[in-house]
């Protein structure tokens, strides 16, 4: 262990199905994560991790299956995994802007039929920056997963959503969608969104859709005519926009948790 990193190793044995969340938080300055998930075993992972430098490593073996759920207020984040034949790994991430930061995930599927889902959520006001960058990597036949990046900018904050599906020269068969939606609740806001596609086999089923859309004066004054005062009506505009990732989570006790927070971020 490096000193001054903060660090934890969490080791599923095989055939496991553990019902409650395994709770990651680490702190301090840099803080790292090797998560490795035995074969044919089930998991859900909640990293509330505070450290302002926050990695973690995930290996999954043949038929495991993971729920990684990460809530970020001001951590840099760098996630990447590796998934195995026949596992499938759904990464539910979400990020509040504070200040500056960078976030990356990249998840690779080295098995065959292996599954790679990620969900990111991320929000900016202020003067914030958030950079967000997410790459499924498909290395081997019949993959498949999904992205769908989520972000809401208001104020003067600049929000970056880069997203990537590379699909080798192994990942014949693969089946995968990339999806980047950003909503804009004020003119002065910047969004970068970035999709991408690098396919190099035939035989395989991929595509990509970008969008940003912005919630405007008029917007506004309809709920407003109503009785609706802005505060509300901005956060329910915002609470439609999210709703499809927010309550697709499958446990309900971290979707309760995230959504409490995006509340009061908003």
């Amino acid at each position: 262990m490096k000193k001054g990193i903060d660090t934890r190793q969490i080791h599923v044995k095989a055939g496991q199905t553990l019902l409650t969340p395994i709770e990651l938080v680490l702190t301090g300055v840099e803080s790292r994560a090797d998560v490795r998930i035995g074969q044919g075993a089930k998991v859900v992972i909640y990293d509330a991790s505070t450290s302002d430098l926050h990695g973690v490593d995930v290996t999954l073996e043949a038929g495991s299956n993971l729920l990684y759920v990460s809530l970020s207020f001001a951590s840099t984040r760098t996630f990447r995994s590796t998934v195995a034949d026949g596992a499938s790994i759904h990464w539910h991430c979400t990020t509040i802007g504070n200040a500056a930061h960078d976030h990356s995930l990249i998840s690779i599927c080295t098995g065959p039929n292996a599954k790679s889902d990620i969900d990111w959520i991320f929000a900016v006001r202020g003067k914030e920056r958030q950079s967000v960058s997410v790459r499924n990597i498909f290395s081997a036949r019949n993959g498949g997963g999904e992205i769908t990046l989520k972000g809401v900018a208001q104020q003067k904050a600049h929000a970056v959503c880069n997203g990537m599906i590379e699909i080798t020269e192994e990942g014949t068969g693969t089946d995968t969608y990339l999806t980047e939606d950003v909503l804009m609740l004020d003119a002065t806001a910047k969004v970068d969104a970035i999709p991408g596609l690098e396919i190099r086999t035939n035989d395989v089923k991929a595509s990509h859709s970008a969008t940003v859309s912005r919630v405007t004066a008029e917007d506004l004054f309809y709920l407003q005519s109503r009785g609706i005062d802005e505060k509300t009506a901005r956060t329910m505009f915002v609470d439609g926009f999210l709703s499809d990732l927010t309550h697709s989570m499958p446990d309900e006790m971290l979707r309760d948790r995230v959504l409490s927070v995006l509340t009061l971020a908003l």
